[in-house]
C-alpha cells in the first residue's frame, strides 16, 4: 500500500491549490494508493473551509483519502478549540497539523498550541507538526521534544524533519528522534542525504514519504523517492512508501 503522507486540500482552489479530484487524478498517475489530507489555506487564514473539503472527500473517496483536519490558534483559542471538537467528533479525523510556521505561533506556546495538542491526545489521535527553518523559532524540533515530554504516548509526524528551508534542521530532528520513539520522519522537502542517515540510524519503520502536493507536484516527488530509496531492500521501501503509515493509523 502506497501513502502520500504530506498532502494540502483547499476548499476553494485558487492558484497552485488543489481539491481532491485533482488530487486523486495525481494519485493515479503515480500509483499512490492512499494520501493524507490537511488544509492548504488560503492568504484569509480561514481553515474551517478546508477542513470541510478534506472531510467531505474523504466520505467520498474513504478508500483514498485520509482524513487530517487542521487548527489555527490564532484566528482565536476558543474557536480553534471548536474547529477541533468538530474535527475530532463530527469529521472523525485521524489526525491533526499544527503548523506554527505557516501561522505564526509557538508550536510549544501554553496559551495557544498545548491546549489543542491535549485535546488531540486525549482524542488519541495523531499529531502532525511542521518542522522547518523557515521559522526556526517557532517550530524548532526542540519544541517537539518538550511536547513529547508532557505527551510521552502521543504519536507525532514531523513533517518536512527539519527541511523546508535553510540552513535545515535534519541532524537535530535525527538526534532527538532516537530519544522519542512517537515520532514518525514526514521526508518532504528533506535533503535526501539526510533522509537516507534517517533510515539507517532510526530504521525504517521511523521515516515516511510525504510529497508536499501541491507544493512540490507528486508526479515529481514521488520519483524522487524511487531514486532515493532504491537501495533499500523491498520491506523497507513498502514501509517507506505506505507500511509505516498504515500501521501508525490502523489502515491493516
Amino acid at each position: 500500500m502506497f501513502i502520500d503522507a504530506d498532502c494540502h486540500i483547499a476548499a476553494n482552489p485558487a492558484g497552485i491549490g488543489i481539491g481532491i479530484d485533482e488530487l486523486l487524478r495525481w494519485m493515479d498517475q503515480v500509483g499512490v494508493d492512499k494520501a493524507i489530507c490537511w488544509p492548504m489555506v488560503s492568504y484569509t487564514r480561514e481553515i474551517a473551509p478546508d477542513n470541510r473539503a478534506i472531510y467531505e472527500g474523504a466520505k467520498r473517496h474513504p478508500d483514498r483519502i485520509i482524513n487530517f483536519g487542521g487548527v489555527n490558534p490564532l484566528l482565536g483559542i476558543e474557536e480553534a478549540k471548536e474547529e477541533l471538537t468538530r474535527c475530532i467528533e463530527e469529521y472523525g479525523v485521524k489526525g491533526v497539523k499544527l503548523n506554527g510556521a505557516r501561522d505564526g505561533y509557538y508550536i510549544d506556546d501554553p496559551h495557544l498550541s498545548l491546549p489543542l495538542i491535549e485535546m488531540i491526545a486525549q482524542a488519541g489521535i495523531v499529531l502532525a507538526l511542521h518542522c522547518g527553518s523557515n521559522d526556526f523559532e517557532r517550530t524548532h524540533p526542540f519544541r517537539i521534544a518538550k511536547i513529547s515530554e508532557m505527551f510521552p504516548d502521543l504519536p507525532i509526524m514531523v513533517v518536512h524533519m527539519g527541511g523546508a528551508g535553510r540552513p535545515a534542521l535534519h541532524d537535530a530532528v535525527i538526534e532527538l528522534a532516537q530519544k522519542y520513539p512517537t515520532w514518525y520522519l514526514i521526508d518532504s522537502e528533506a535533503d535526501y542525504r539526510k533522509v537516507l542517515q534517517a533510515v539507517e540510524i532510526l530504521g525504517a519503520e521511523r521515516v515516511c514519504y510525504g510529497s508536499d502536493t501541491p507544493f512540490c507536484p507528486m508526479k515529481f516527488e514521488w520519483g524522487i523517492r524511487q531514486v532515493i530509496y532504491q537501495e533499500l531492500s523491498d520491506e523497507e521501501r513498502g514501509l517507506v512508501l505506505g507500511g509505516n503509515m498504515a500501521r501508525l493509523l490502523h489502515l491493516q
